[in-house]
């Protein structure tokens, strides 16, 4: 009797040990969210850093509201290394100039507000070239 305990007990082990492999694969997903298939562009580029547009993520979402993965590569000014990366999920309306961060490295900023470029180069020119190519 023992040994068909022990048997069972064996087996409820494996298939737990599985199911715990198989909930890691699936819910472990961060790091590919990132790396694969992206299709980064340069849009724009100053002393402070280079601004990506990932074209395959361009959708658009409302009647004149592009919701797209950008990247923001901060570089020190005047070695142009690399300092910083950030990935941002963002919208733009097209109609008003402006966009808002829905989130930035995975995370989901729950209270994003639409905002003003105010000059900033690097989010002009990726306005400008997301609502006149799409």
């Amino acid at each position: 009797m023992h040994k068909i305990n022990q048997r069972i007990k064996d087996k409820l082990d494996y298939i737990l040990n599985i199911l715990v492999i198989i909930f890691i694969i699936l819910f472990n997903r961060t790091s590919i969210v990132y790396s694969a298939n992206n299709n980064w562009v340069e849009v724009s580029k100053t002393a402070e850093g280079i601004q990506y547009i990932d074209r395959d993520s361009i959708d658009i979402t409302e009647k004149d509201i592009i919701e797209l993965t950008t990247k923001y590569l901060k570089t020190d000014s005047n070695t142009s290394k690399k300092i910083e990366e950030n990935i941002y999920t963002m919208k733009i309306n097209c109609l008003t100039n402006k966009f808002k961060d829905i989130s930035v490295n995975g995370k989901k900023k729950l209270t994003a507000k639409w905002e003003d470029p105010n000059g900033d180069k690097l989010l002009d020119d990726l306005i400008s070239d997301v609502c006149n190519n799409v």
